[in-house]
């Protein structure tokens, strides 16, 4: 396998893997504000690009550059979310899944 699709499957199986533990406890009471953290979180990444773009790193670091260039393509996007949503089902019916099993 090579990094181009390795990468694809990591990104999956973490986004599957966090949606399931978030979806438990928010759905359980348990989770308290994993749904708060889960947008914080992604606001400071838009935050830190947004920061990134305005002080012109984009242009004077080179692996900024490249992380900026990346523009995947609607199979990669499906790929990758394939494998999370796999990844969230094989936990869930594993860890416990419905009543009647």
């Amino acid at each position: 396998m090579i990094r181009a699709q390795i990468m694809p499957v990591a990104m999956g199986l973490m986004m599957g893997v966090m949606a399931i533990m978030m979806m438990h406890g928010v759905l359980t009471g348990e989770g308290g504000l994993a749904w708060l953290w889960f947008v914080l979180g992604h606001a400071g990444v838009v935050v830190l690009a947004a920061a990134a773009v305005a002080f012109g790193l984009h242009r004077r670091v080179p692996m900024i550059q490249k992380i900026a260039m990346h523009r995947p393509d609607k199979k990669h996007l499906a790929f990758v979310l394939i494998i999370a949503v796999t990844t969230a089902t094989l936990i869930h019916v594993v860890h416990g899944g419905p009543a009647w099993t």
